[in-house]
C-alpha cells in the first residue's frame, strides 16, 4: 500500500470514527445528566470518547503542518495505529518541524476552545471530555512543546521518528532441544 493510499484510509478510518463518536454523544450526553451509577458510567464512557476525537484531531493538525510544510513523512504500516505518520527528522528543516509541530497545538487549542464553547455544561461527559481534552493539552505542553524549545535552541530537530518502514526483522530461529538436553 502506498503511503497516499495509507494516509486516504486513515483518513476514512479516523472520520468513521469520530462520526461514530458523535452519534454516540448525542444519543447518550442527555443520560448523564441522571444520577446514579448509569448516568456516571455513560458520561466517563461518552466523555472519555470525546477526548480521544480530540486527540485524532491533534494528530490530524500535525499531519496537515507536515503536508503544508512539504515534510518528508512516511505512513503506518497498519492501520491499528494511533499515530498517522513517522516525521524524518534526518531529512527535514528545522522549520518544516516547526509547522508540523505548531499545527498540533494549533489543533489542540481549537479543541480546548471548543470543549468550553461548545459543549452544554449540565452533562457528566462535558465535564469528563473537557478532562480529556486538558489532559491532552498538557501532555502536549510538558512532551511535545520541549522539543521545539530543542530545535530552537540547539537548532537540530530531535528524533522524533515513531515508527520504522525498514522491513522488519525475523527473529532467530532457536534449535530443538536434543535427547542430551532433556
Amino acid at each position: 500500500m502506498t503511503d497516499r493510499n495509507a494516509f486516504a484510509f486513515l483518513a476514512l478510518r479516523d472520520i468513521l470514527l469520530v462520526a461514530a463518536i458523535l452519534a454516540v454523544w448525542r444519543t447518550a450526553a442527555p443520560v448523564t445528566v441522571d444520577p446514579g451509577p448509569r448516568g456516571d458510567f455513560v458520561g466517563f464512557l461518552v466523555g472519555l470518547s470525546l477526548g480521544a476525537a480530540a486527540f485524532l484531531f491533534h494528530e490530524w493538525g500535525h499531519w496537515l503542518g507536515a503536508r503544508l510544510g512539504s515534510s518528508a513523512i512516511q505512513a503506518p504500516k497498519s492501520l491499528r495505529t494511533i499515530y498517522l505518520f513517522s516525521y524524518d527528522s534526518k531529512s527535514n528543516s528545522r522549520g518544516q518541524f516547526l509547522a508540523m509541530s505548531f499545527s498540533g497545538f494549533a489543533a489542540t487549542a481549537v479543541a480546548v476552545w471548543a470543549s468550553y464553547s461548545l459543549l452544554p455544561d449540565g452533562e457528566l461527559a462535558s465535564h469528563v471530555a473537557r478532562g480529556a481534552i486538558l489532559t491532552l493539552a498538557f501532555l502536549t505542553v510538558f512532551v511535545e512543546f520541549p522539543l521545539v524549545v530543542w530545535s530552537v535552541f540547539t537548532n537540530t530537530l530531535p528524533p522524533v521518528e515513531v515508527f520504522d518502514r525498514a522491513p522488519t526483522s525475523v527473529r532467530p530461529q532457536t534449535a530443538p532441544l536434543s535427547s542430551t538436553d532433556t
